[in-house]
């Protein structure tokens, strides 16, 4: 048995409002985009495969014993979204900020792993009336000094993480579309001789990305996938296509084996379930249903959806349903 993963199902859900909506926000949290987002705006990942990074993500400690080389060819699962380590910060005396997205990854070193902190934020406009590289390096600023007293304690300065944030402007000015600025901490030694060092001013790293018309040819990675998942006028069906087609993402899911064969057993039983309920015992049937459902693993977001269809219930109708049969 097949299903659309999470990333397809979004789309899907998303078609008529994909942007200036919370939803946006579930669609970049997708842990195939987010690896597609660390490969081409961060240098530690620039060189690690997609099945590499995928498994470095959200994960505030990890060894590099855990990074393995997966088939090049090999779709890449979109059915996980990341658990963020929290959108919220309220550091003492100052005023909370919260983020779109925030999230550890874990990126291979040479001699031990580099841990870094990304945050992503989805923008409608480049020009706020104000300097959106302004607020992109408060937001850096922010995630460094939220890091005292959990990564580094009084003096410990030098296990500092290395923070990005990564902002995605769906209508910049049309000068600036289809283009990537990129902010970094820069070191110049304006007088004198000092000997070189192991040390790397780059703590922080601003990363905008304008976007522009999916229509028009845009030979970055990052640009074309943006402009497509998050275009107004591209049909769910186009963008799925381009996911699985151009960017190897797999919109399709196999079950585990042992449920796929709970759900073919299951499935005669359902659809009589089904029928009988139209006839005696309608409220009996809908709940055998459900029952039928979670046993083959559904969400109560998909089991909602399914007797929606199959009984004609409303939303609210059909939620009564699947939080009774919890309470069984």
């Amino acid at each position: 048995m097949r299903r659309q993963t999470q990333l397809a199902k979004l789309i899907e859900a998303s078609e008529d409002k994909i942007r200036y909506d919370t939803q946006v926000k579930k669609v970049l949290a997708n842990e195939a985009i987010l690896a597609w987002i660390l490969k081409t705006c961060t240098e530690e990942f620039a060189s690690c495969s997609l099945h590499e990074i995928r498994k470095c993500i959200g994960v505030p400690e990890i060894s590099r014993k855990a990074v393995h080389q997966n088939e090049p060819d090999a779709p890449l699962d979109s059915d996980r979204q990341i658990e963020s380590v929290g959108t919220e910060d309220g550091s003492l005396g100052e005023q909370t900020v919260f983020y779109d997205i925030r999230f550890h990854a874990c990126a291979p070193g040479k001699a031990r792993p580099i841990h870094l902190i990304i945050n992503i934020e989805a923008q409608k406009d480049s020009a706020p009336g104000y300097p959106l590289e302004n607020r992109a390096t408060y937001y850096c600023c922010r995630l460094i000094s939220a890091q005292y007293g959990t990564v580094f304690h009084k003096s410990e300065y030098g296990n500092i993480r290395k923070v990005y944030s990564i902002w995605l402007c769906s209508d910049p000015a049309r000068r600036q579309a289809n283009s990537i600025k990129k902010m970094a901490m820069d070191e110049t030694i304006l007088y004198g001789s000092i000997d070189a060092s192991n040390y790397k001013a780059d703590l922080f790293q601003v990363m905008i990305i304008n976007l522009g018309n999916p229509d028009e040819a845009a030979e970055n990675p990052i640009l074309h996938l943006m402009n497509v998942l998050l275009a107004v006028d591209l049909e769910a069906k186009e963008k799925q296509r381009v996911m699985e087609k151009e960017f190897h993402i797999a919109m399709t899911a196999e079950l585990e084996s042992e449920v796929s064969e709970l759900c073919n057993l299951s499935q005669g039983v359902y659809e009589k379930g089904v029928k009988e309920g139209f006839g005696q015992g309608l409220s009996q049937g809908i709940s055998s249903s459900v029952a039928i459902l979670r046993r083959c693993r559904y969400q109560d977001g998909e089991i909602v959806e399914q007797i929606m269809q199959e009984y004609q219930l409303t939303q609210n109708e059909a939620e009564q349903y699947v939080l009774a049969s919890k309470s069984i």
